[in-house]
């Protein structure tokens, strides 16, 4: 490994967890900005225009890193980021606080680039384990994000959240500038088709945007669906556009690619199922005893029962990274489906004890994050260099809606069978709607995992990386 190559790492770690950090923290203020702004709607409106940012900023952004340099994208991205923190930490303004959320979604792009800046930067079988690096740092944002989050709102308000995010996006920004070396990008040989390069934000804002009004107003609702298939309608303009263009400003072609293809496949059945780990067991761990599923713990005791499974995963992310590197792009795919899958199947006779609990939560959480880090490593090895950005963008947008999609169906499977309390009141899943989620999410991991048999373990030299040549 190159001298420097352990404080590039370090760096751009501090960077992707500030990055983590901001999409987890507001969660714990939810309550308080509800009841300062006085309607769950506005607060709601905070962490959607974060992600819609987030989905939209991750593929163009990689773009431009791949065409102007990773390193100094990432810098005007982390600057913004911080100027949004400041704006929200300042005033009680709900427009400002508001604006200020949107420029904090622009650091979302961190982790298209970091991958990006690792491939250029360090020697190419270092990659790997550096990958899972990113991975585990993801990781650790929520984790703090979460108990800071909640630290900060239990002694202070929440504008001390957003302070502490500009204090760690200023932090980064000096360990990016002054232990991460720059290099130019690839420049485009052809003249920019802007309209091309910024059709994925309406598209991609419409589609993110009616996802998560089906929260709220259910999926009957036509406003969910009229944008849901708006954003699909520029979607199709923005996909024959790219594909009639000799070089695209987003290559969807990168798409036609088996491992490339079968990554993205892999990712969406993770969003869907075993990603949903937190809002399953919260859920789980929360629900009053009375239901005879439930455990009734407190929020806090759910929060912390997630630690240790965060702390374990540190590990899992190089693992991923060294198993790829040893064994090829099957064997970590196959390791972590199998791990997450059985977590779930054993969850499912609905364990009694916070030992228990924490203890599937290491299992599942450890095979979870083996198969997000071998995912990106697997696009990394199937892209020519001067892409590798945009690809990583293109799949954290298809995780994203995948996500929000999960986060629903999750929602609807954990309804099919609810119980009451004897007086009335709330609806609560029964143990056969928590049996028949788990079960449906370890069929997904055992998918996700079975993805690894469609992957090719050796490849020619792609087509596309000896035209960029």
């Amino acid at each position: 490994m190159r001298a420097n190559a352990t404080a590039i790492i370090a760096a751009l770690f501090l960077a992707e967890m500030t990055a983590t950090f901001e999409s987890a923290m507001l969660y714990a203020a939810l309550p308080t900005l509800i009841d300062d702004f006085g309607d769950p709607i506005a607060a709601g409106w905070l962490v959607t225009i974060h992600m819609l940012v987030a989905a939209v900023s991750a593929v163009v952004a990689g773009r431009l890193g791949d065409i102007y340099g990773r390193k100094q994208v990432m810098l005007v991205l982390l600057a913004l980021s911080a100027v949004g923190s400041v704006m929200s930490a300042v005033t009680a303004n709900f427009g400002v606080v508001l604006a200020g959320r949107a420029l904090q979604g622009l650091a979302a792009a961190v982790i298209s680039l970091n991958i990006g800046i690792l491939r250029e930067q360090l020697p190419a079988e270092r990659v790997p384990v550096a990958v899972g690096l990113m991975t585990t740092a993801a990781g650790a944002g929520v984790a703090v994000g979460l108990v800071l989050g909640g630290a900060i709102i239990d002694h202070f308000n929440w504008h001390w959240l957003f302070a502490a995010s500009a204090v760690l996006l200023v932090a980064s920004m000096a360990a990016v500038a002054t232990l991460v070396p720059g290099r130019p990008g690839t420049p485009a040989r052809e003249p920019i088709d802007w309209i091309e390069g910024l059709l994925p934000i309406p598209a991609i804002s419409a589609a993110m945007l009616g996802i998560s009004m089906s929260k709220a107003l259910g999926w009957a609702d036509p406003k969910v669906w009229g944008l849901i298939l708006a954003g699909i309608a520029v979607m199709g303009l923005w996909a024959r556009r790219s594909l009639r263009s000799r070089e695209p400003f987003i290559d969807l072609r990168l798409l036609g690619d088996r491992n490339v293809a079968v990554a993205n496949f892999a990712v969406v059945l993770l969003a869907l199922g075993t990603m949903q780990v937190v809002f399953v067991f919260s859920t789980y761990m929360q629900a009053p005893t009375w239901t005879l599923a439930g455990l009734g713990f407190t929020a806090t005791v759910a929060g912390l029962a997630k630690l240790p499974s965060n702390f374990l995963s540190f590990l899992a992310g190089p693992l991923s990274g060294w198993l790829m590197q040893q064994r090829g792009p099957r064997v970590p795919v196959l390791v972590g489906g199998a791990l997450a899958a059985s977590g779930w199947t054993i969850a499912m006779a609905l364990p009694s004890t916070l030992a228990q609990i924490i203890a599937l939560l290491c299992l599942i959480s450890f095979g979870t994050t083996m198969l997000n880090a071998a995912i990106p490593n697997i696009i990394v090895m199937s892209v020519p260099e001067n892409r590798t950005s945009e690809a990583i963008g293109t799949m954290s947008v298809v995780r994203g809606m995948a996500a929000a999609i999960g986060a629903q169906l999750i929602a609807v499977l954990l309804a099919t069978d609810t119980v009451s309390a004897p007086g009335g009141g709330g609806a609560f899943p029964s143990a056969t709607g928590f049996r028949f989620t788990m079960g449906w999410i370890a069929a997904l991991s055992l998918g996700g995992g079975a993805c690894a048999l469609l992957l090719r373990t050796r490849r020619p030299r792609p087509a596309v990386a000896a035209a960029a040549e």
